[in-house]
C-alpha cells in the first residue's frame, strides 16, 4: 500500500549540509578554547538534536560550557541555517513530482524551530510542507514523537506515512512510531550503516524516490 504522507528529514536528506555541520561544530569548540572533535567523531551523531550532539561529543564538560558551544554553533557564520543553505540537486524535482502526484509532504528534523524556519525560507520550500516538527518541540530522534505528532496533525495513522532520511536515527524513529522508512545514502551515515537499520530500501539519492514509491 502506498503511503499518503511522506516525512522528510532535512539535513543530509534534502539539504547538502553534512560538511557545513561538521565545520560549524568544530569551529564552535575551537572558539571556546577546546580541542576540535574530528569529523569522524561528529558524523555518527548528526541527526540528533543540537543539545544531544554536543553532550555526546563532550560528556565531561559542564552544562554552562555546553550551552556556550550551542549558542556559538547556532549563530556561527559557517552554519548553513544562517548562510548558503543548499538543497541537493535532486530535492526540488523530487518534491515537485511527489506534490503533483498527490502525496502530502512533511518535515521531521533535528533542527530547532528557528533553524528550520530559516532553512525553509532560504530554500523557498514553504509551499511543499503540510506540517513540520523539530527537535526543539519533540524528543530527539530516534524517539517516535515527531512522526506521531505529524500524523496526528494531518489525521493519519503512522502506517500511512513513510519517513525518508539519511541516518539510522531517522529509520529507527520511523520504526518506533510503527511507520515505514526509506534511506538515502547522501548524508551522515554510510549505506552499510543504513542497511543495518529498519528500512524498505537504501536509495542513492532522492531522484530514485518517486519510482520506488510506485512499487509499494
Amino acid at each position: 500500500m502506498p503511503p499518503k504522507l511522506i516525512i522528510f528529514d532535512w539535513d543530509g536528506t534534502l539539504a547538502d549540509t553534512t560538511a557545513p555541520i561538521i565545520a560549524t561544530m568544530q569551529a564552535a569548540f575551537e572558539e571556546h578554547g577546546l580541542d576540535s572533535p574530528a569529523a569522524d567523531e561528529i558524523r555518527p551523531f548528526i541527526g540528533y538534536s543540537l543539545a544531544r550532539i554536543v553532550e555526546s561529543l563532550a560528556p565531561n564538560l559542564g552544562e554552562e560550557t555546553r550551552e556556550k558551544i550551542m549558542r556559538t554553533y547556532a549563530g556561527h557564520y559557517l552554519n548553513p541555517n544562517n548562510h548558503n543553505m543548499r538543497l541537493f540537486d535532486s530535492a526540488l524535482p523530487c518534491l515537485e513530482t511527489l506534490k503533483q502526484q498527490g502525496y502530502w509532504l512533511a518535515v521531521a528534523t533535528g533542527k530547532g524551530r528557528s533553524g528550520l524556519d530559516g532553512a525553509i525560507a532560504q530554500t523557498g520550500t514553504a509551499d511543499y510542507w503540510l506540517a513540520t516538527r523539530c527537535a526543539s518541540e519533540c524528543p530527539s530522534k530516534p524517539a517516535p514523537d515527531m512522526v506521531l505528532e505529524l500524523c496526528d496533525a494531518v489525521g493519519l495513522r503512522p502506517s500511512e506515512a513513510l519517513v525518508v532520511g539519511d541516518t539510522t536515527f531517522d529509520l529507527e524513529m520511523a520504526a518506533n512510531a510503527r511507520a515505514r522508512a526509506v534511506a538515502v545514502a547522501t548524508g551522515a551515515h554510510s549505506a552499510a550503516q543504513l542497511q543495518s537499520a529498519p528500512c524498505l530500501a537504501v536509495l542513492n539519492n532522492l531522484n530514485e524516490l518517486p519510482a520506488f514509491l510506485r512499487t509499494l
